[in-house]
C-alpha cells in the first residue's frame, strides 16, 4: 500500500489500523469513486463504523477526502493531496535518506570506505558511457574525442574493481594480519 502523508498520519495518530487501512485503500486507488456498501465489502467492519470513519477523514482539519452526498461517493481529494506528486517526493528523499545513512555507516570502517570509493567510480564509469553513447549517437561534436569517454569509462570501471577487491583485502588485513601484529608486539615487549 502507499505511504499516506505525514500530515495525515500526524492528524489522525490516535485512530486505529482500520480507519489507516481504509485512508491508505482510497489513497492507492485514489482515481476512483466508492459507495459505503463498497468499503464495507473490502474491510470487515459495518457500514455505520466505515461512515464514521470517512466523515473523520472528511471533517478533520484538512480535506482528505470528497464526499458526494445522495449515494454517498467517496473519493480521495486528489485537488489537495495527489499522490502522484507526493509518492515521487517520498520515493526521492527515501532513497537519499536511506543512501546517505548507509554511507556514514560504511565510512567509519576501512572495508567500508573501500566500498564507497568503488561504488562511486562505478557510478562514473555509468556516466562516462552514457555521455559515449550520447555524444557518438548526436550529431554535435562536444569537442573531445569520443574514444576519451571509452578509456575514462574503462579506467573508471577497472578502478572501482580494484578499490572494491581492495575492501576485501582490508577486511582479511583487519581480521587475521593486525591482530597477530599487535599480538607479535606485545609479546616482545614483555
Amino acid at each position: 500500500m502507499a505511504r499516506l502523508p505525514n500530515r495525515f498520519q500526524e492528524e489522525f495518530e490516535e485512530k486505529g489500523d482500520t480507519f489507516f487501512e481504509i485512508a491508505e485503500f482510497l489513497y492507492s486507488n485514489h482515481g476512483h469513486q466508492y459507495t459505503l456498501d463498497d468499503l464495507t465489502e473490502n474491510f470487515d467492519v459495518t457500514k455505520a463504523q466505515v461512515s464514521n470513519l470517512v466523515n473523520d477523514m472528511a471533517d478533520g482539519e484538512e480535506e482528505w477526502i470528497n464526499k458526494s452526498e445522495g449515494q454517498m461517493t467517496i473519493v480521495w481529494n486528489t485537488e489537495r493531496y495527489n499522490p502522484a506528486s507526493t509518492e515521487t517526493t517520498h520515493a526521492v528523499r527515501g532513497f537519499y535518506r536511506d543512501l546517505w545513512s548507509l554511507l556514514k555507516a560504511h565510512q567509519s570502517t576501512a572495508p567500508g570506505t573501500y566500498v564507497i570509493l568503488g561504488f562511486f567510480l562505478f557510478a562514473t564509469s555509468v556516466v562516462m558511457v552514457s555521455f559515449y553513447i550520447g555524444f557518438s549517437l548526436s550529431a554535435q561534436n562536444s569537442g573531445i574525442p569520443p574514444r576519451t569517454y571509452v578509456v575514462l569509462t574503462v579506467g573508471s570501471f577497472v578502478t572501482g574493481l580494484f578499490a572494491t577487491a581492495m575492501s576485501s583485502i582490508q577486511a582479511f588485513a583487519n581480521s587475521v594480519i593486525w591482530p597477530r601484529l599487535s599480538s607479535e608486539t606485545f609479546k616482545s615487549d614483555d
